[in-house]
């Protein structure tokens, strides 16, 4: 498996591009899991379709767009669409993948949706390619920290992937007061290494 940890949407860019192009291939299948949303934002199918339908999707294109930079085809573009599909649709997806990318937003939500849907076993016995942005990286590794910011109250310790289990990762690292702190926290309790 190849882990892909990354802050934005942005790993079509100039930064990474001739690194990821030896990875990322036209004709790889890509399935999206956008399970990183908060329930009060999207409750339905309706609403669903208004984030990610691919004609009327506020955040479709940004999504997809890097993909389309590797000559990916839009068809080889799947989704998981909580609403619609059932637990074995979306084995039968993450099993027919070659990428996997896992959307931005709350790792905790994106978690808890992923045993929802029993999809946890397949994802860590997965040999593809994984990409995840923010709460989509944070999910790749065993056991996450949360900083306290405007969506979280509080530092925490979760669990997620049985994945990546030697380092940690701190997203959208600004150098911030509250960054440092949690990051130095980590460092004394877990001992792991830190990407930044």
């Amino acid at each position: 498996m190849v882990n892909i940890l990354l802050s934005l949407y942005n790993f079509d860019e100039d930064w990474c591009f001739d690194t990821f192009k030896e990875l990322i291939k036209p004709k790889h299948k890509v399935l999206i899991v956008p399970f990183s949303y908060h329930e009060d934002w999207l409750k339905n199918e309706n609403d669903w379709n208004n984030a990610f339908n691919p004609k009327t999707g506020t955040h479709y294109r940004e999504i997809i767009s890097p993909f389309l930079s590797y000559k990916i085809p839009e068809d080889n573009i799947t989704w998981v669409n909580q609403f619609i599909d059932d637990k074995n649709c979306a084995k039968d997806k993450v099993k027919n993948s070659d990428i996997i990318f896992f959307t931005g937003g709350y790792p905790d939500k994106m978690m808890k949706r992923l045993k929802e849907f029993d999809l946890i076993d397949v994802l860590e016995d997965y040999k593809g390619i994984m990409i995840g942005s923010s709460a989509g990286a944070m999910i790749q590794i065993k056991e996450y920290h949360i900083t306290k910011d405007n969506y979280y109250e509080g530092f925490s310790y979760n669990k997620g992937l049985n994945i990546i289990k030697d380092f940690d990762i701190e997203v959208h690292y600004e150098n911030s007061d509250i960054q440092n702190m949690s990051i130095s926290k980590c460092l004394n309790e877990k001992q792991k290494r830190f990407i930044l």
